[in-house]
């Protein structure tokens, strides 16, 4: 009995000779600049909230 796939792997290196953009430069935000803005437009999220004893 011969074992077949059911998915096709034909096309899986169509386009390794194309050239993709890999010069995209990551946005210089922080970590607590983007919980800050986060927070601001969704409050009530429960990553946002602060819990004081």
């Amino acid at each position: 009995m011969k074992l077949r796939t059911p998915f096709f792997i034909k096309n899986a290196l169509s386009d390794i000779r194309v050239m993709h953009d890999f010069n995209y430069e990551v946005p210089p935000e922080t970590r607590e600049e983007f919980w800050k803005e986060e927070c601001e437009i969704h409050p009530t999220s429960s990553t946002c909230k602060v819990y004081d004893d």
